[in-house]
């Protein structure tokens, strides 16, 4: 286990792409390491999740999670949170959300995952605006050797492995499988009764090459899942992603990246293809007070959606959409403790035209082990397919003039050590939306069409404390407050009651306790607390999971756990098309090594 220390000195790279130790970022950001994902009860990215304090983490059935951070949670409305999986872009054309469902990485090969709360327009462009998860996965030297791993409950059942081995003293491999196979969960009364289990797998490889001053990455996966609603439901994938960099100095770098990405999703009679090429170089320089990093970039996608359940179609059907955008940011030191990071990024789009997207942030450091911080930042969401696209021959109309919503965003934090085994973590933050999307009359009565009437704000604050209580024992807590206020522009009128607002709990406190235990026990036990939803009304909820692992040799590890063991079941959603009781869940497995 990391000291405090160690936490505190972990390097990151998505407050700055560039690495920098966690201490020292002047931002929300909170790191999931590769050994609290382990030590986790999670099988599934989205439950792994459930540690960072900013995120709002919402099973909505067996199938489905809503993941949002700082507001507008649900299905739907959770369309402001950019993931990123090894700099590839998790975000879908079609709606701007993500479609969890298609990440399945093997877990145990995962470095780190860093999430940050609130915008991260300036570095990784539009729909990065309440939050940036980035999932990092371990290069292939630190994946050697053979690693199996198997659970089995009543409910679920999950398979992995791993091969690492190298070639030569410069180069390494590592391949992998993993596979899931997850029962459907009762219908929650408020939503039809349906099949929502999911069985699949995904497999890949990475291959890492260090040579001097020069690292190459070159990495796939391929996934293929069922569901069951819908004979034929069920999604398939692959992508290839390759990365150089060289040192070109000790104090500036060079990077170019390239990935191809392509999903065909089927869901109750849709189709959903997204074919995507990414390109992207940037360069980072340290000189005197300066850190800079700049980038170039261009991005296609190619889409189709066709939708034979009902009248509801995109026109086209069919689209090709072509990105260009350029950045700089430079952190500019003041002084010895007090330093400002400015920058924008310009991005073009053959959909919306050109976004400009700049940020500006002061960081001052108070003492040896503390941060304060304070930002202003404007992020965008681009319209999706749905937002200018989406018709119906009676009721919709296309809105082809929607407008990116918009954002201009003030934070401010602490982050630092009060004691040698004490971390805190506060950050506060108010968010300005307009232009969001609404829906009105053009005829009378009908059609309707999507339209940006809607505006208002969001504020409130994040908090994350971890306590080394004794060597073998450490406890985290955190916490999460949110209020909003919106309203519709003057003269105009919302006929859907505020549905992109989405539906948020004021509240959320999370705790866990990590012990190690003599004679190779490790116990995990956290517990979260939830307020509830609105319209329709769903009950907050407290529960708690709990791991239990036994290392019987250092190879073998034996290990039982259990999810949300308060109660024997609850609901997460309100939402009326999708949410199913979400049930308790306990099984054992085993890992092994070799």
């Amino acid at each position: 286990m990391l000291s405090i220390e160690e936490l505190a000195q972990l390097p990151v790279r998505s407050a700055s792409k560039r690495e920098e130790p966690l201490r020292g970022v002047p931002n929300a950001t909170w790191v999931i390491t590769n050994e609290d994902i382990l030590r986790s009860p999670a099988t599934s990215i989205p439950e792994v999740l459930r540690q960072a304090p900013g995120l709002q983490v919402a099973r909505v059935n067996a199938t489905q999670y809503a993941i949002s951070a700082r507001g507008f949670g649900g299905v739907e409305p959770s369309n402001k949170l950019l993931l990123l999986v090894d700099g590839r872009s998790g975000y879908s054309t079609l709606h701007s959300g993500v479609f969890w469902e298609l990440r399945s990485p093997l877990l145990e090969d995962i470095a780190q995952i860093e999430v940050i709360s609130g915008p991260g327009g300036t570095l990784y462009g539009p729909n990065a605006v309440n939050g940036v998860i980035n999932i990092l996965s371990k290069d292939a030297f630190d994946a050697q050797g053979v690693l199996v791993r198997g659970t089995a409950g009543a409910r679920e059942r999950t398979f992995g492995a791993r091969y690492g081995f190298k070639l030569g003293e410069d180069a390494a491999v590592r391949v992998y499988a993993n596979g899931y196979d997850r029962e459907d969960m009762p219908a929650a009364g408020i939503a039809p009764a349906f099949d929502d289990a999911i069985r699949g797998w995904q497999a890949g490889f990475r291959a890492d090459m260090h040579s001097g001053a020069s690292r190459f990455t070159l990495q796939g996966d391929i996934f293929d899942n069922d569901s069951f609603r819908v004979p034929g439901d069920g999604d398939r994938g692959y992508n290839l992603l390759g990365r150089w960099r060289r040192d070109l100095t000790d104090s500036s770098s060079f990077q170019f990246q390239a990935y191809y990405d392509y999903f065909k999703r089927r869901a109750l009679l849709t189709v959903d293809v997204l074919e995507t090429v990414d390109a992207e170089v940037q360069y980072n320089l340290a000189s005197g007070r300066h850190d800079l990093v700049a980038g170039i970039g261009g991005r296609t996608t190619r889409d189709l959606f066709v939708n034979t359940l009902n009248d509801f179609q995109l026109d086209p059907p069919r689209a090709r959409l072509w990105i260009g955008n350029a950045f700089l940011q430079d952190r500019f030191a003041l002084t010895s403790k007090l330093s400002v990071t400015a920058g924008a990024k310009l991005e073009s789009s053959s959909y919306t035209g050109v976004q400009l997207l700049p940020s500006l942030r002061l960081a001052w450091q108070a003492g040896e082990r503390a941060l304060l911080w304070a930002a202003i930042s404007r992020a965008v969401r681009t319209p999706s397919r749905i937002d200018r696209d989406l018709t119906e021959p009676v009721f919709l109309a296309r809105a082809p003039d929607f407008a990116s919503e918009k954002l201009t965003a003030y934070e401010a934090g602490y982050r630092g050590q009060p004691t040698s085994s004490t971390s805190l973590s506060l950050s506060l933050f108010y968010n300005d939306y307009s232009d969001l999307r609404s829906a009105t009359f053009i005829g009378n009565p009908f059609p309707l069409q999507l339209s940006n009437d809607l505006r208002g704000q969001t504020y409130g604050l994040e908090a994350a404390v971890t306590q080394q209580l004794a060597p073998w024992w450490r406890v985290t807590g955190g916490a999460a407050w949110l209020r909003k206020d919106f309203e519709v522009r003057p003269g105009a009128i919302d006929l859907t009651a505020g549905a992109s607002l989405g539906q948020d709990p004021d509240y959320r406190f999370t705790f866990r306790s990590q012990v190690t235990l003599p004679s190779g026990l490790l116990l995990d036990l956290s517990l979260r607390a939830v307020d509830g939803l609105d319209s329709p009304q769903v009950d907050g909820y407290v529960e708690a999971d709990a791991r239990l692992s036994f290392r019987v040799a250092e190879a073998v590890e034996l290990y039982v756990a259990g999810e949300n063991l308060l109660h024997a079941r609850h609901l997460e959603s309100n939402d009326v098309q999708r949410a199913q009781w979400i049930e308790r869940s306990v099984y054992a497995g085993t890992r092994l090594r070799f």
